[in-house]
């Protein structure tokens, strides 16, 4: 009987909601919103599911919301510490950051049509795109799988970082990341193993949905 090889399982967290509006673009080297009340409570339910982990190592983004929201995982997990990773923060959108979007359309009708064309590769002034993005976050589960080899552990990010992370964990073309439903406080599995990566679930919510 073949021996089933070790792999790492890291549970991908989105952050809980905030009151930010939902037409803008963060820009958190200025704004750092906090969970919303709604947004807390999302993030005690995916705290409680995830209560019934073994979980190893908790990492988040340094970004107020998921901060928050890793910190409410942990409390159920004897304190275990917050290990706050600078490149797990959302995707750099440079001089549009903070801007509405339907002040970009008006503003930059050229650029914001040349974006919703070619959204993997656009980048605006000093932002990102998705390649880069992909660069920046992609070793961060190196580093953790290394660190963490058989283990269980949790990253708690934002929808962009979490979704070029499931397009390459499962080797999926990037431009296709915005196929990938990631809503707050959801949590996805993906077991990395030696020769290849499973995805256990997706978009998971840590809460009973009610009928209609």
């Amino acid at each position: 009987m073949r021996e089933k090889e070790k792999a790492t399982r890291v549970i991908l967290v989105r952050h809980g909601e905030t009151n930010f509006p939902q037409n803008r673009i963060y820009c958190d080297s200025k704004e750092d919103p906090a969970l919303s009340s709604a947004g807390q409570v999302q993030a005690r339910q995916a705290a409680e599911f995830l209560s019934l982990e073994n979980i190893s190592a908790i990492y988040a983004s340094p970004s107020l919301r998921t901060r928050m929201t890793a910190e409410a995982i942990a409390k159920n997990h004897k304190g275990l510490p917050v290990d706050l990773d600078s490149n797990l923060v959302e995707r750099n959108f440079g001089d549009w950051e903070g801007m509405y979007f339907e002040d970009i359309e008006s503003q930059f009708p050229v650029k914001y049509r040349e974006w919703k064309e070619n959204q993997a590769t656009f980048k605006i002034g000093q932002g990102e795109s998705v390649y880069d993005l992909a660069e920046r976050v992609v070793p961060v589960i190196s580093k953790i799988i290394t660190a963490h080899p058989g283990q269980t552990v949790v990253v708690v990010a934002h929808v962009g970082p979490i979704r070029v992370l499931l397009t390459k964990a499962l080797n999926l073309p990037v431009e296709g990341y915005r196929q990938l439903t990631i809503d707050p406080a959801s949590m996805t599995g993906v077991d990395y193993g030696v020769s290849q990566n499973n995805l256990i679930f997706m978009n998971f919510h840590g809460r009973h949905f009610e009928s209609d």
